[in-house]
């Protein structure tokens, strides 16, 4: 069973999140923290999340881009509840992928293919474990947005496409302003 949660930035998708994981009836529960901090505002953003679930029982995997890895990390993945926070982090992380670096560059079809890789990685893992919630954010166009954002946004727009499809419950937590 995947649980989507979409919203945009500060919407109460990871406390949210955190909730159901801890109402799910699993005794296991992990938690897929695919940020990579590049400075320090992303640190700090990796901070206050850990101190968010600190106590909580979570075994917290941090795992970039090979999602479905986190599976051999677990004591029993089809008793397992997983929150995956979350596909917007895992998407930036894919662009700069040497796998897949070159494919979300090629146009409208490389996009599509790399969206697809993307929620694959997701399938994949909610086909291993008990119940998958999954983190993602939507962000709207801006006027200062360079290309590298533009690109990362429709990338973006195209996963949570795929993953809104693919989940059992899509929790929208907000509209963009």
């Amino acid at each position: 069973m995947i649980t989507l949660i979409i919203g945009p930035p500060e919407s109460g998708k990871s406390h949210l999140a955190e909730q159901m994981l801890l109402d799910e009836p699993y005794m296991d529960r992990y938690y897929i923290a695919t940020m990579k901090a590049v400075d320090e505002a992303g640190y700090e953003r990796i901070r206050r999340h850990r101190a968010m679930r600190a106590g909580k029982g979570f075994t917290t995997l941090e795992i970039e881009t090979d999602i479905v890895s986190a599976a051999k990390l677990m004591a029993d993945p089809p008793n397992s509840a997983v929150l995956l926070e979350c596909a917007a982090n895992l998407t930036a992380n894919m662009m700069y992928d040497p796998e897949t670096y070159d494919i979300c560059r090629s146009g409208e079809d490389g996009a599509r293919d790399f969206a697809r890789r993307a929620a694959d990685k997701v399938a994949a893992l909610a086909d291993l474990v008990g119940s998958l919630i999954v983190v993602t954010g939507v962000y709207g166009p801006e006027e200062a947005d360079d290309e590298e954002t533009r690109l990362y946004k429709t990338l973006l727009d195209i996963v949570n496409i795929i993953l809104r499809n693919m989940a059992d419950k899509v929790i929208d937590t907000g509209v963009l302003q």
